[in-house]
């Protein structure tokens, strides 16, 4: 099972109420014009907003569970007819169209550990852009760094409570490679009611830790020109403490 099938019943809890990207995403697709491809689009967070701004959205993921949260998001809203959702690898990716704008947000491309992939992955996204179209890639930089130099560790995320009156609770234990620039992350998701039995799901992703040269060069090899390099949602210059890496390039 794709793991986050599993975390999908989690996932809006932690982050439905994170926006600090909206701007960024709306300010360059105001820029672009055109369709939208979104990858590893997840629940919907971001295809959303861009929906509601009138864009003709397709979204992919690899999890029919996360897409299945995408399209209720999109249903209730009524902006089915602006989005294209599809379930597909982003290594493997076959549309029959083009975009002027494209993006992987969250720092989801990490989850691409093996080299050959990560390339693969950024020569099917530039083969779906028009000449000239804008790649967005947002990759976390902060935090799992820090996560690195804690490994053995647990770590809390954050506790919440639905409507239903259940609490979820999500620990992290991480554990950095000694060989390779990869991060693994046991993730520990603790469901119940007041005074009731804890329900745990435990779930494990890994992440690769990307430094800024390696990233711009595997995007120049996918036929992209790295424009800009950010550090956050501000657009404020990347350093090595930022807490993002984002790499604004162009599909030549």
């Amino acid at each position: 099972m794709n793991n986050y099938d599993l975390i999908a019943p989690f996932y809006d809890a932690e982050h439905a109420q994170f926006s600090e990207d909206f701007d960024m995403y709306r300010n360059f697709a105001e820029l672009c014009g055109g369709k939208i491809l979104e990858l590893a689009c997840g629940s919907g967070r971001v295809l959303l907003p861009l929906a509601e701004d009138g864009y003709e959205v397709t979204g992919v993921d690899t999890s029919a569970q996360m897409l299945d949260l995408a399209r209720q998001v999109l249903d209730d809203a009524g902006l089915s007819k602006h989005c294209t959702l599809v379930q597909q690898d982003v290594c493997t990716l076959r549309l029959e169209q083009k975009y002027r704008l494209a993006f992987i947000a969250l720092g989801s491309f990490a989850h691409i550990t093996s080299r050959v992939q990560q390339k693969q992955a950024l020569a099917a996204i530039r083969a779906h852009l028009s000449v000239g179209g804008t790649f967005i890639l947002d990759i976390s930089n902060g935090d799992l760094r820090y996560m690195e130099g804690m490994s053995g560790q647990m770590l809390h995320q954050g506790t919440w409570q639905s409507d239903d009156q259940t609490w979820l609770s999500h620990f992290v234990s991480p554990a950095a490679s000694h060989d390779r620039h990869l991060l693994e992350l046991t993730h520990f998701y603790d469901q119940h009611h007041q005074g009731g039995p804890v329900q745990r799901t435990v779930v494990t992703t890994h992440h690769y830790l990307f430094e800024r040269g390696e990233i711009e060069l595997l995007l120049e090899q996918a036929g992209f020109q790295v424009k800009d390099t950010y550090g956050d949602y501000d657009l404020a210059p990347y350093q090595l403490e930022s807490p993002r890496l984002i790499c604004i390039a162009e599909a030549r």
